[in-house]
């Protein structure tokens, strides 16, 4: 399943300008791709919306419950204390095409 996450935080507390958050996330960058190997998730992308201090992430993960594994890493958890983030499935274009196309 395809999941998106996007992650939004104050330019306040913006880790390029906040020496506290920019530690947090540098470690999340360290760990992320271990964190989601633990629980059998491939991070598809990352863009970033440095303007609107907004981030959006794109995961491939077997369950939701594994993505809530990935949420409470210790990592994870500390990139929450300043920002809030949103998880939810998604489909690609091809998955939407085929369920229009045999909706009844």
């Amino acid at each position: 399943m395809l999941v998106m996450q996007v992650a939004k935080h104050s330019p306040e507390s913006c880790p390029e300008y906040t020496d506290k958050y920019k530690a947090v996330t540098l470690k999340w960058f360290e760990t992320a791709e271990a964190s989601c190997a633990k629980f059998g998730i491939k991070m598809v992308g990352f863009w970033t919306d440095h303007p609107t201090h907004t981030v959006y992430m794109l995961f491939e993960a077997p369950t939701m419950e594994a993505m809530m594994g990935l949420a409470m890493t210790p990592e994870t958890m500390a990139m929450m204390s300043f920002q809030r983030i949103k998880t939810f499935p998604v489909m690609d274009f091809k998955q939407t095409w085929d369920m229009i196309k045999h909706s009844k």
